[in-house]
């Protein structure tokens, strides 16, 4: 089984008005059985796992809904 990734940078705001950057991965797992099955991974700098809401959302480690402000791609 193949797999590819890509990653882009999301800019989130916290409750609290500041920003951080959370690192948004998309995982592609490729195998000549099935179709590619495609995920994303997100986490913070420090490696701790950001999970992805949908619609620029984001819960973070501590519980926290971050909104996503601006988005890098690679």
């Amino acid at each position: 089984m193949a797999s590819g990734s890509r990653l882009s940078d999301v800019i989130v705001k916290l409750p609290d008005r500041s920003t951080c950057r959370i690192e948004r991965r998309l995982v592609i797992e490729r195998s000549s059985e099935a179709a590619p099955v495609h995920q994303y991974v997100c986490t913070l700098q420090t490696g701790e796992t950001v999970i992805w809401l949908g619609e620029g959302k984001y819960r973070l480690p501590d519980g926290s809904i971050a909104v996503a402000v601006a988005h890098k791609r690679p």
